[in-house]
């Protein structure tokens, strides 16, 4: 065994999780459960090499019949990425749920082709007249992910499989993904304000699922906003209730709409870019009551919309220094690009790589 190896054994030998260490996309080391991992044909080495491209982040991905907790983060010879197995609950009966399973392997596989074509690409001195395919790839990636994270919610939902509540700034929350929408919105013509009465606002309740519930109101308001249009996002905390109001100058909701806003009821067609899968707030509504609130929509005569959710303080007993970023299972993307991906240009989707160069 040589010296860098025995070294490396000291430190993950021990490790019941699959360490694997990558030195410019090839394996240069793993430990036993690492090895076994390598040795199944469901782990790709180029999937590989696309997951020590995102270090800081943690990701979630399918490999087989299991499901792996990546986290990737910069060694002194290369990128360490450690796979810990998700457990998996019992068996869920939801129709989506096969589907979801599905999904989620195939874009880890995209995934790692399109790494291997960039790289070519690259070597051969086009990536620059291919950077529009893959901002278009890039962007279909992102649209089957947000479908797949809807079912996937969905299926949580009716199952009553809810992540933990938690201390977390609910506030900040709202300000980090305002900041983030305003810029993207931006992008699609849209623009994008927000207020609010506080700084800071202690919160006790599960951060994901309040975190998809603004996803759902933000999305919303950009898609009915349209092009060259406004959208008004408001943050109100006082007597003990927190209010969350976005407000567009879309053309407001038909009346006949306006009795199935919330049913959930899939459209008799598949979803065309800017129009929705029927479920965005539907859940959204079920997650405010699930934190004793309410989620209502309001429609003006004279055109534009306004989704106002209220929901109870509850005053956790403690919040962490830091804002825990939270279980990411959307591969390390931004969620707030992943359910806009339907209504922004191209051009928001181009890879880092090709900006830089």
């Amino acid at each position: 065994m040589d010296p860098m190896t025995s070294h490396l054994d000291e430190i993950f030998g021990s490790f019941p999780e699959a360490v694997l260490l990558l030195d410019n996309g090839q394996v240069i080391y793993t430990n036993e459960p690492g090895q076994a991992l390598l040795q199944e044909d469901a782990c790709p080495q180029d999937l590989l090499a696309a997951l020590a491209e995102h270090p800081g982040g943690a990701m979630e991905i399918a490999l087989g019949q299991a499901f792996y907790r990546v986290t990737v983060s910069p060694f002194e010879l290369g990128m360490l990425l450690v796979l810990r197995p998700v457990p998996q609950g019992e068996e869920r009966r939801h129709p989506f749920s096969n589907a979801v399973h599905r999904m989620r392997e195939c874009l880890s596989n995209f995934t790692a082709v399109q790494f291997r074509m960039k790289r070519d690409l690259q070597q051969r001195r086009l990536l620059e007249e291919f950077t529009q395919d893959l901002a278009h790839q890039n962007r279909l990636i992102f649209q089957m992910l947000r479908l797949t994270r809807q079912a996937e919610l969905t299926q949580e939902l009716n199952d009553k499989v809810f992540p933990r509540e938690e201390g977390f700034d609910l506030a900040m929350v709202c300000q980090g993904m305002a900041d983030e929408a305003a810029w993207l919105a931006d992008l699609a013509g849209v623009r994008f304000s927000y207020s609010s009465n506080t700084d800071h606002l202690p919160f006790q309740g599960s951060k994901s699922l309040l975190t998809q519930m603004l996803l759902a109101l933000v999305s919303n308001g950009i898609r009915a906003a349209g092009k060259e249009g406004e959208v008004e996002m408001k943050f109100h905390a006082e007597n003990g209730r927190c209010v969350i109001s976005v407000r567009d100058s879309g053309v407001g909701i038909p009346e006949d709409r306006m009795a199935h806003l919330f049913s959930g009821e899939a459209p008799e067609e598949l979803p065309r870019p800017g129009e929705g899968a029927g479920l965005g707030l539907y859940n959204a509504q079920r997650i405010a009551a699930l934190h004793g609130g309410v989620l209502v929509a309001q429609s003006g005569q004279d055109g534009g919309a306004c989704l106002v959710v209220s929901l109870p303080i509850v005053v956790p007993t403690s919040v962490p220094a830091r804002n825990n970023p939270g279980y990411d299972n959307l591969g390390g993307y931004s969620p707030v690009l992943i359910e806009l991906s339907d209504v922004l240009p191209w051009q928001a989707f181009v890879p880092k790589e090709a900006e830089e160069s």
